[in-house]
């Protein structure tokens, strides 16, 4: 029992390498290659855990294999754009100025119901509306609207820019930790924070679930008290 939790932890912790070193990639971004490399190094990683006469090293060493090699096909995809094209493809432009490109879809594979099935996850039920759309290489579907089909902008009603916020709100406490060096960068001082939990009737930052600031100034802000009541409301 003990020489197969170790397993797990090492492999666990293997794998949690593994990626990190890997980069960061959604698993909708993820290409053939990357999506095939994945799967590998997932079965790989269940064999020491599962056959327990299996050596570690007969399953660790492929995986730090598989992750070298990702790394370096990744280096040379950042380094040449011909190594880029030849791995991973090109997009394809499936509708330009309106017209459906027959020719980009079947090289892609690609029928109309998966075109109509990707507008309509992404709000679009008329394939009138769409300028372009592009397939990209990891299959996910870019897609531009025709003039008078766009939302409405900010400067299409000739709002100032000040009427409309739309910036990142600052998140300064989270679970009662102080985000210190987003309140560095943001100019925000101690003393301000004090003072604005001592306006909530909050005595610590340590009793505050979360709070962040809107780009307008605003705080919103729940006790930790708040968060426990809601959560029994909902069970």
């Amino acid at each position: 029992m003990l020489n197969m939790a170790l397993r797990v932890l090492l492999v666990y912790g293997l794998l949690l390498l593994a990626m990190r070193i890997m980069g960061k990639r959604e698993i909708g971004q993820l290409s053939n290659l990357d999506f095939v490399v994945a799967i590998v190094v997932a079965e790989l990683a269940t064999l020491p855990i599962t056959d327990h006469h299996m050596e570690l090293g007969q399953s660790v060493l492929p995986i730090l294999i598989l992750t070298v090699l990702q790394v370096t096909v990744s280096m040379l995809c950042l380094k040449s754009n011909r190594f880029r094209r030849l791995l991973y493809g090109r997009p394809n432009v499936l509708i330009a100025a309106g017209r459906m490109q027959m020719g980009e879809m079947r090289k892609a594979r690609y029928n109309i119901d998966d075109l109509l099935s990707q507008l309509r996850q992404r709000d679009i039920f008329d394939v009138a509306s769409v300028d372009y759309a592009v397939l990209e290489t990891s299959g996910d579907l870019t897609v531009t609207l025709k003039q008078g089909y766009c939302p409405v902008t900010r400067n299409d009603l000739h709002l100032k820019p000040e009427a409309m916020f739309c910036g990142m709100p600052l998140t300064l406490i989270d679970d009662g930790e102080v985000n210190w060096k987003g309140m560095a960068d943001n100019g925000i001082t101690e003393a301000w924070l004090t003072e604005q939990l001592r306006r909530q009737d909050v005595a610590s930052a340590q009793d505050v679930f979360f709070a962040s600031l809107s780009p307008n100034g605003q705080i919103y802000l729940i006790t930790r008290q708040e968060a426990l009541q809601t959560r029994e409301k909902i069970h």
